[in-house]
């Protein structure tokens, strides 16, 4: 019994390590650049396209904690402006404190303490305990696949649910009309983020299962051997 719940709880670890790390590294400042010029282009935004690249930047250190204020300050036919509204930069912060929590630090203590596990009681050389790790994979995969469904079938109803588990507030319900943030990341610049960290999600557990698919068939084949 001890070694299944400890072949589950190594599994649910190494998966969400798997998770937060993907998504501490997704915030590069050329991806987001990218998909803002693809999705939300300066004609629909009003920023200047001139004006894209650092206002990512921005965005990304601002995230990673390396900047202190979420401002962007361009000039555009001799006129300053500020680019985000103090409902914006108050959301940002939220968000700031929600990346906080995937800071690296934290994760791979949560990634030495899934490889403790495994030494401890030895997961890669024993058959039972490494079939339950497997098993777990595969059942966190079969749930991950059913909210992607979902995803497909109504992605916006999941990314308001999304938001307000995640927020104790309405400062994420912005207005086009007023907000740059929200005409630079619409819904569509969120559907292919939530795509390319799925992918690299997917491809991380893949790696797992077939890493414990292998041993264990090693495993078999010496079992078999043996007797």
């Amino acid at each position: 019994m001890k070694h299944v719940l400890l072949s589950v709880l190594t599994a649910l670890l190494l998966s969400l390590w798997v998770l937060a790390s993907t998504l501490w590294n997704i915030t590069d400042p050329w991806l987001m650049c990218s998909l803002m010029e693809h999705f939300a282009p300066p004609e629909i935004t009003g920023l200047p396209a001139e004006e894209y690249a650092p206002v990512t930047e921005m965005i990304s250190g601002y995230i990673a904690g390396e900047i202190d204020t979420f401002q962007h300050v361009f000039t555009a036919d001799g006129t300053e402006y500020a680019a985000f509204n103090q409902k914006e930069q108050q959301h940002m912060a939220d968000v700031q404190g929600l990346f906080k929590l995937c800071n690296g630090q934290a994760w791979m203590l949560i990634l030495a303490i899934a490889i403790a596990l495994m030494v401890e009681f030895r997961l890669f050389s024993e058959e039972s305990p490494l079939r339950t790790f497997r098993r777990t994979l595969l059942a966190i995969l079969a749930a991950v696949t059913a909210v992607i469904i979902l995803a497909v079938i109504d992605f916006d109803s999941l990314f308001v649910l999304f938001h307000k588990v995640a927020f104790t507030n309405d400062l994420w319900l912005l207005n086009p009309q007023t907000d740059l943030l929200i005409r630079l990341m619409p819904i569509e610049f969120f559907i292919s983020y939530a795509a390319i960290i799925g992918g690299i999600w997917l491809l991380g557990m893949m790696a797992m299962l077939t890493a414990a698919s292998v041993q264990l068939r090693r495993l078999q084949n010496i079992n078999d051997k043996g007797e």
